[in-house]
């Protein structure tokens, strides 16, 4: 019995706000180029919606470029009692996903915030969404986690934040494949948080993190 034929049928776009200033058509048009460049034919059943995935794929993950990272706070909280806020707030272990912007390959780990904080306070789940913000586009993870910081330092004018980033890198383990366990450490400041108050909330002595990196 001869097989079935296959039939391709259009990709719709995935389901989430674009960036004003993406072309999804003109990003499908350069991955079908891509890919025919590096000799692969798209016109095969098996590849034509992808381009169209591919680049639907890249505008998602690349959705906030251009945009301040800030934006994800909203409005804060003000208390009344400034001594309501503590002298440390902590976030241990928000996961994220972005793209090295040197071979366009993931890398992912996670993010701990520490936000000493004066009379604003926002949401936890705004405080990931800045993570989420700064994460979506082409990215350093040095980068990453200083624009983190510096958003957080904008919308909530702090004492200090301090951003610590640990993640594996695809890169790495694709051009280094004994090195593809490595983890990269990278640490952002903005402000002034005592390193006194750090090596507590971590429960061990973060002096020599924070100085090292």
């Amino acid at each position: 019995m001869p097989l079935p034929k296959l039939v391709s049928l259009p990709t719709p776009p995935l389901d989430r706000d674009r960036p004003a200033h993406s072309d999804r058509t003109r990003a499908i048009a350069a991955v079908r180029d891509l890919l025919e460049a590096l000799g692969e034919d798209v016109s095969r059943p098996g590849m034509v919606r992808t381009p169209a995935r591919f680049a639907d794929l890249l505008m998602d993950l690349f959705a906030d470029l251009g945009t301040d990272p800030a934006g994800a706070v909203g409005d804060p909280i003000r208390l009344e009692d400034a001594t309501e806020t503590g002298d440390l707030v902590s976030m241990i272990g928000i996961s994220f996903r972005s793209i090295c912007e040197h071979h366009l390959m993931p890398f992912d780990g996670v993010v701990d915030i520490f936000i000493a904080p004066r009379d604003l306070l926002a949401g936890f789940s705004r405080v990931v969404g800045v993570v989420e913000s700064a994460s979506r586009r082409p990215q350093l993870q040095e980068r990453l986690g200083q624009q983190v910081a510096d958003a957080l330092m904008s919308a909530l004018d702090p004492h200090g934040v301090v951003v610590r980033v640990a993640a594996t890198h695809g890169c790495i383990a694709h051009l280094e494949p004994h090195a593809r366990a490595t983890k990269i450490v990278t640490v952002a400041r903005a402000g002034s948080i005592p390193d006194s108050l750090l090596a507590v909330a971590l429960g061990r002595d973060s002096a020599g993190l924070i100085r090292a990196t």
